[in-house]
């Protein structure tokens, strides 16, 4: 398999722009809560840590930043970073605590899919560049931008083999579990690709249980939101969505386990 057969395998799913910024931006408030990772909590700081991945000075790249927690984290470290994120919510959530903070870290919001890296003048200007549980990486040209914006490491964290015991059954009833396949299939295109751009690509994994509980009417807006955002529902389809969650929920809350297998993939790059 070679480079370009990879791109015409590894190519986004159907996207609805405007349900997956709302599904983003519903979660902004919440995401700017949590508590910034350390090498003990994050898998993604650890292997920053253990690798000596940056030094002080060094400049970051934080793709699919959310709420900026990494690179206050990597700030810490006394790294420069530079974080981008396509909500809007989520950069004006971490741009607050950045003034907050009297931080220096420079947050952009952008679509990393259709970013021009060199008008942004982001080629090979990173130390590390990041791409931590984000669904911008989505598609060989998005996984080979990281790549192109790294003049030393690459660390890309991601979730694979995942069960979700809500999630799962929504998406079976609206016959959109299919869709999920590419979690897997784009962790072995993307090692295929930095093999083949002279990467030796490392990987580790760990596995985690999340639980969840949120009231009935957000758990409606989140996962219909979270389902349209890469599969088209019809009227019948959101009336499933809602029958469903209806039937589960306990006193008004809608509880969900997701169990998963995290993917941490990392490189030097030539």
């Amino acid at each position: 398999m070679n480079i370009d057969t990879i791109k015409q395998l590894w190519v986004p799913r159907y996207n609805d722009p405007k349900a997956s910024l709302d599904w983003w931006n519903g979660k902004a408030a919440k995401f700017s809560t949590k508590e910034l990772p350390t090498a003990e909590t994050s898998l993604a700081m650890k292997l920053i840590e253990q690798e000596n991945m940056l030094c002080k000075g060094d400049k970051s790249l934080d793709v699919g930043c959310g709420c900026g927690r990494f690179s206050f984290a990597l700030e810490a470290l006394g790294a420069v970073p530079t974080a981008t994120d396509f909500s809007p919510e989520m950069i004006k959530q971490a741009e607050e605590r950045g003034l907050l903070e009297e931080s220096r870290i420079s947050f952009s919001v952008d679509n990393w899919h259709t970013l021009d890296l060199k008008s942004k003048g982001w080629e090979k200007e990173f130390d590390l560049v990041l791409a931590n549980m984000t669904p911008a990486i989505a598609s060989a040209d998005s996984f080979l931008k990281l790549i192109e914006a790294s003049r030393g490491w690459v660390l890309m964290v991601k979730p694979t083999r995942r069960s979700n015991a809500v999630f799962d059954e929504l998406l079976r009833l609206v016959c959109a579990d299919e869709d999920r396949k590419t979690l897997d299939e784009s962790l072995a295109y993307a090692f295929d690709l930095a093999w083949m751009t002279g990467g030796q690509p490392k990987l580790e994994y760990q596995q985690q249980v999340w639980e969840s509980k949120q009231p009935l009417e957000e758990a409606v807006s989140e996962y219909t939101n979270r389902i349209s955002s890469q599969h088209e529902l019809s009227a019948g389809d959101k009336e499933k969505i809602r029958g469903y969650l209806e039937s589960i929920a306990i006193e008004g809350q809608v509880s969900e386990t997701s169990h998963t297998n995290i993917a941490a993939m990392y490189w030097k790059v030539n």
